[in-house]
């Protein structure tokens, strides 16, 4: 069921969290709290941050974000608007992501919060028919999980996050709408290595090949708990 929808507005203030209840039968045990808000632009990698470059070359803060958690979880994910897609993951034990901080405001922080921060450019780019700059047009809530709506290009796509188990898995769900070519989606290494699974495709390398026939739907898998974390609690 479609309960929200929203549109392709730049919103410069915090604007009140949405709680969602996740339907037992979906194997998403957790509330999830969603929140639109603006923060200071943390990204540090060029061609990630060319989504943000004005014509006199300066960078803007990502102005549209949706921060996406789950209330006993120690992870927020960070969906941008501007650039249609997940720029960071933040490890709650750490830091919270908030309008004045970023990895290169605090010079004396010894690590950074975020677990992962986007890298290059968009990873539907490398598809055929992907070109220009993604479109954002709208948000919605399906089933209990926020679904992003945009254009890459000639490319329909509809992009799902949420949080599993003790909220440190992290799914991530791409839908492309009747592509005419198979897509490739293409990530950093650092996120690759936390890639435990993909509901379809083939990797070569950092790239995910996904067949036309599988476009409907590709669900890929993060276990976002630290290695140490993990040989602890096994």
């Amino acid at each position: 069921m479609i309960i929200g929808c929203g549109v392709g507005h730049i919103w410069a203030q915090e604007t009140p969290s949405l709680e969602v209840e996740t339907p037992s039968s979906l194997s998403v045990p957790l509330l999830l709290d969603i929140s639109r808000r603006s923060l200071k632009n943390f990204l540090e990698d060029g061609p990630a941050l060319e989504a943000y470059r004005r014509p006199d070359e300066t960078i803007d803060d990502i102005e549209d974000a949706f921060t996406i958690g789950a209330l006993r979880g120690g992870y927020t994910l960070i969906w941008d608007a501007t650039a249609c897609r997940l720029v960071g993951v933040v490890d709650l034990k750490l830091s919270e992501p908030n309008d004045e901080a970023s990895p290169r405001s605090i010079p004396n922080q010894p690590k950074s919060p975020y677990l992962l921060l986007a890298e290059g450019y968009h990873p539907l780019t490398g598809s055929l028919g992907a070109f220009g700059k993604p479109l954002y047009f709208g948000f919605r809530i399906v089933d209990g999980i926020p679904e992003f709506l945009y254009n890459h290009g000639a490319l329909q796509v509809e992009e799902r996050l949420w949080l599993e188990g003790d909220g440190y898995i992290l799914k991530h769900r791409f839908t492309v709408k009747d592509p005419k070519n198979a897509i490739l989606l293409r990530f950093p290494e650092s996120w690759k290595a936390l890639i435990t699974d993909a509901s379809a495709g083939t990797w070569n390398g950092q790239t995910l090949s996904v067949s036309v026939e599988d476009t409907a739907k590709v669900v890929l898998t993060y276990d976002l708990l630290p290695k140490s974390e993990r040989e602890e609690a096994d």
